[in-house]
């Protein structure tokens, strides 16, 4: 989708079944009953968000436009626009923003936890109303770029890993399509499965995971693999969606912003692993 392409029909219909399913059973705040009569241009939409600049190391900041509406239970939920696989191409996406840090000792860990399974089910149930009524979210647009099977590529094995079905397969066609084999998981628990089992030579892991994060899962991937790697360990690239501090990526070899921009993709994969295709 091009912001020209951000009309107010689409996003009435958007903040429509947002609110339909965020706020089930009740009237949404006033805050997120927003007056749309007004609005007959893109830009009308656009001055609605607010700027959210992601950085992403190494490149320019990724553009980000966020709308705090919330949900019944948690308040900063919100709706983004995101450029996703390349620069002028958008996409739509549920931000559950509840990456707050807390411990597991914690006692308000499990608490914690069951709220944002509660997002993680919001967002899920937006995204897939959005995606029936023609609204671009990640699945959509993944769906545009080429299938290749991995029976033909040859080159180095990657292990994606990421629990959002449409960022996941958009990485994997990226990777396919530019020879290297492919592996996917959906958990941090399911990634160290495969890590163990198939060795890949670099694992491309979402940060942000239910049940086990991104950053354990890469400690157990360290842990696991240091006997039979010596000098030569996986290289492994966290991507993320939030705004982390750079300092908790420390066990892994790279950061990358979520959603995925192809050239940054390729490019550091190709950094880690050098490659000659001829």
């Amino acid at each position: 989708m091009k912001l020209a392409e951000l009309t107010p029909e689409l996003f009435r219909k958007a903040l429509a079944l947002y609110l339909e399913r965020a706020y089930v059973g009740m009237k949404p705040p006033p805050k997120a009953r927003i007056d749309t009569s007004a609005l007959v241009t893109s830009d009308d939409v656009l001055a609605l968000f607010v700027a959210e600049p992601r950085p992403n190391p190494g490149a320019e900041s990724a553009h980000h436009y966020v709308l705090r509406l919330g949900n019944s239970r948690y308040p900063h939920m919100k709706i983004a626009l995101m450029e996703f696989l390349e620069p002028g191409e958008w996409m739509w996406a549920v931000d559950t923003h509840d990456r707050a840090p807390i411990a597991p000792n914690s006692p308000e860990y499990a608490k914690w936890q069951e709220l944002r399974l509660h997002n993680l089910r919001v967002k899920a149930e937006v995204e897939a109303a959005w995606r029936k009524s023609g609204v671009p979210t990640a699945r959509v647009v993944q769906r545009m770029l080429p299938r290749v099977g991995d029976d033909t590529c040859h080159g180095p094995l990657i292990l994606v890993v990421d629990d959002e079905l449409g960022m996941r397969t958009a990485a994997v066609k990226m990777l396919r399509a530019e020879g290297y084999r492919v592996i996917e998981a959906s958990s941090g628990m399911e990634a160290i499965e495969r890590f163990v089992q198939d060795r890949p030579d670099l694992v491309v892991m979402d940060y942000e995971m239910p049940g086990m994060d991104g950053d354990e899962a890469c400690r157990r991937m360290r842990e696991v693999g240091a006997p039979s790697e010596g000098e030569h360990r996986t290289p492994i690239l966290l991507c993320t969606a939030g705004m982390v501090p750079l300092q908790q990526f420390s066990l892994a070899d790279g950061f990358l912003v979520k959603p995925y921009q192809r050239t940054l993709l390729l490019s550091f994969v190709r950094h880690q692993l050098p490659w000659d295709k001829q």
